[in-house]
């Protein structure tokens, strides 16, 4: 006998409109779900589509569908904003839980924020909160970690969980395209919003790095404990070098791992070896590699991953499957044992490896103004601070690249005085790579702060 099931939206965007469709169009019923949307709200019923198909569905009340008497389940699918708009949606969310419905969200900055109080609420009223969707977008993350994989104990996950980032890289990296084309073309085909900050600066990722270090390894974390580094400071010529001197691309990576019992997190793009398989991951899909079993806490090689997870990470199609993939969850779930991963603790990962203590090895490109003993004075500053280099890497650029140069730091200087390059760095940590380049960037001849990535370890 079939199941029914009552949904009420919160939220009726590219997100929510997708799930409501998916639901009139049925397909949910191949496993014997009779789902139904009994309401909707949004701030702007009039513009939506199905509005004027079905105007009774529609509120701009979120209380009339968190407190509706004949909604089941209320999905939240409203989207970050501000503050404020968090914490209303937060509010709705806690008067659906009370109100004994179940939640799926797919809104990661909102459990991120205010995971803690939802998750309290939810544990009180004996009630669901999913969240598929709030990490993979489209990609099923969430459940095998936490129900396939759930025997393995975890080492590392790491990826690529932003797909406007990657976009933007794969165009600077397969085309020679600047950053500032490559988001103008990101924006034209609606993968990054008018306001890109949150994708380009990482913070995006860094909100599902986040939820996945709470459920893989138990650490509860807020923004900005984590390191985190965005890619708007990349030039097309670290490609380059990437490619022609380390045989490496470059990657927004965002990885969580245990390293001798602490847990080390970062967003940042990073030098991929192009062996890797996250090397080849473009345009923008997504993908999460896992490594289980604790191995000798080091950072994982160029072939530490047991699983990949890879395919759309946003889109409101793909993201309204996974939306709906929570829903029959639900409908299957007995409700006798609510569904809290934050709940599970790793044993043996029991603190967060400080921004300044995590370790690697390091790309760093410089501009300088073009004069004799300039290597030398570098070396002799990072030999201070007890930083062995590992090599020096040198291109010949053309005036078209170093015109693209002039404007990246101090002014004064011509294309022709213009002198890019490039040291790796054995591996140190990032404070005392920080210190030396405090007082490298002193120098007169410095004419950019210098930009610097980690070295994915081979």
């Amino acid at each position: 006998m079939a199941s029914r099931v009552r949904i009420g939206i919160l939220g009726a965007g590219t997100v929510g409109g997708a799930v409501h469709d998916l639901i009139v169009d049925g397909h949910l019923a191949r496993f014997g779900v009779e789902a139904e949307v009994v309401k909707v709200f949004t701030r702007s019923p009039e513009s939506k589509p199905r509005y004027r198909v079905s105007p009774e569905l529609f509120t701009t009340d979120a209380a009339a569908v968190t407190g509706h008497p004949d909604v089941d389940i209320v999905v939240e699918v409203l989207g970050a904003g501000g503050p404020e708009d968090l914490s209303a949606q937060k509010e709705w969310v806690v008067d659906a839980l009370r109100n004994s419905k179940s939640v799926v969200t797919a809104n990661k900055a909102l459990l991120v924020a205010h995971g803690e109080e939802i998750w309290a609420a939810a544990r009180e009223c004996g009630r669901e909160v999913r969240f598929e969707a709030c990490v993979g977008g489209g990609i099923p993350i969430i459940g095998p970690l936490t129900q396939s994989l759930s025997a393995e104990r975890p080492a590392a996950v790491y990826g690529l969980l932003n797909g406007t980032s990657n976009y933007i890289l794969t165009e600077m990296s397969q085309r020679g395209r600047s950053y500032e084309d490559a988001l103008a073309s990101a924006q034209a085909l609606g993968y990054a919003e008018a306001d890109p900050d949150a994708d380009v600066s990482g913070r995006d990722a860094e909100a599902k790095l986040l939820l996945l270090s709470s459920i893989t390894f138990g650490m509860r974390l807020q923004p900005g404990v984590i390191h985190r580094k965005g890619i708007e400071r990349l030039h097309a010529i670290d490609f380059l070098y990437a490619e022609r001197k380390g045989r490496s691309t470059i990657k927004s990576v965002a990885l969580a791992r245990n390293a001798g019992g602490a847990l080390e997190a970062m967003v940042t793009p990073m030098m991929v070896p192009e062996r890797h398989p996250i090397a080849g991951i473009d345009g923008v899909t997504n993908a999460l590699f896992f490594k289980g079993q604790v191995s000798d806490g080091g950072a994982p090689d160029a072939n530490d991953w047991d699983y990949v997870f890879a395919g759309p990470g946003a889109g409101g199609g793909a993201t309204a499957v996974a939306v709906l993939g929570d829903v029959h969850a639900l409908v299957a779930s007995s409700g006798d044992t609510p569904f809290l991963p934050v709940e599970s603790i790793v044993p043996g990962v029991d603190a967060v490896r400080s921004e300044d203590d995590l370790r690697a090895s390091f790309y760093v490109r410089f501009v300088v103004r073009d004069q004799s003993g300039i290597v030398g004075e570098l070396c002799q500053i990072f030999g201070d601070k007890q930083i062995n280099v590992s090599e020096i890497w040198q291109l010949e650029h053309g005036a078209e690249e170093l015109e693209s140069l002039v404007g990246t730091g101090k002014g004064g200087a011509a294309p022709e005085e213009l002198l890019p390059f490039v040291i790796t760095l054995e591996e140190t940590s990032v404070g005392q790579l920080r210190q030396a380049l405090e007082r490298i960037v002193q120098k007169d001849f410095v004419l950019a702060e210098p930009l610097w990535l980690p070295i994915w370890k081979a």
